[in-house]
């Protein structure tokens, strides 16, 4: 049955919308609703408790610059944990890198689960979630990453916005088990939402980041479903040099991977840490507006 679908993710606004042919798919879950439809533009949309989470059509740039920015800025990484994660669209990009193990960790079966069937196009038709070198681990994050401390070269965060459940994963307490999971070089991702309308949320994980010893700061995705302009993701690493890799470096390490990416690049890699004032204020805390 066709319809439209209008999001309410902004207080005061209700832009983010689309048509959709169809419903794919609907579950009411221990956790949350997920539901999956089918849009003549967007392609196939996967919508958390009435929030749009990702689309076929550019779900792309999100997953390549949240996977391979932490990924490129840490020397030979070897083990990468992904938090949330379910549709496989983060796993999918880590696997492009010679990584020997990656654990996903997603609280909510049936995201994976729906994603396999109906998203196929994220996850390699779900062979991403079997490949050999993937662990996937149906659990809290929190009680996970308590019994493997010291462990991840990256952690990406590949998390809904912070409404709900989802709050807890941009706490001071789940950054402080991210950084304490690091290995010595280690490297980790965020979303951190579109920052003309999530104004706070970039400037927490930074300073969150920051008071925990993590050298921190923001840079810049443009991806067309997330109303609102530039989303910021924020990079916390042990090693100030992972914020700032030489555009060589990048290239050389882009040339290890297996497979193609359509957005990321070592060039706009560097790019994307150029804030625009604005954001830059925002994103240190010191908005103007």
């Amino acid at each position: 049955m066709a319809g439209q679908f209008v999001e309410s993710l902004y207080p005061g606004q209700a832009f983010q919308g689309f048509h959709f042919d169809e419903i794919l798919y609907e579950a009411q879950t221990p956790f949350q609703s997920i539901t999956i439809y089918s849009a003549p533009v967007l392609g196939r949309v996967l919508v958390l408790d009435g929030v749009v989470q990702t689309t076929e059509a550019d779900e792309f740039i999100y997953h390549e610059m949240l996977t391979h920015v932490p990924l490129m800025a840490v020397p030979d990484p070897k083990r990468v944990m992904i938090v949330g994660g379910g549709d496989g669209g983060t796993l999918r990009e880590v696997l492009k890198h010679p990584v020997e193990r990656v654990d996903l960790v997603e609280i909510d079966v049936k995201v994976i689960e729906s994603s396999r069937e109906f998203l196929p196009t994220l996850n390699d038709g779900g062979r991403v979630f079997d490949e050999p070198r993937v662990n996937v681990v149906v659990e809290d994050a929190f009680k996970y990453m308590k019994e493997h401390t010291g462990e991840y070269d990256a952690i990406l965060v590949d998390s809904t916005d912070p409404v709900g459940m989802a709050e807890a994963l941009f706490s001071d307490e789940f950054y402080r088990l991210c950084r304490d999971s690091l290995s010595p070089t280690g490297a980790l991702s965020a979303q951190d939402g579109v920052v003309f309308f999530q104004r706070d949320e970039a400037a927490r994980t930074v300073a969150a980041l920051r008071n925990l010893g993590l050298h921190a700061g923001a840079y810049l995705a443009a991806v067309p479903t997330y109303y609102g302009g530039n989303m910021t993701l924020g990079i916390g690493a042990r090693r100030a040099d992972a914020l700032t890799p030489q555009l060589d470096v990048l290239r050389q390490r882009f040339a290890r991977l297996s497979g193609e990416t359509r957005h990321y690049s070592p060039e706009v890699h560097a790019a994307s840490f150029v804030l625009p004032r604005w954001i830059k204020e925002a994103v240190e805390g010191g908005d103007r507006r």
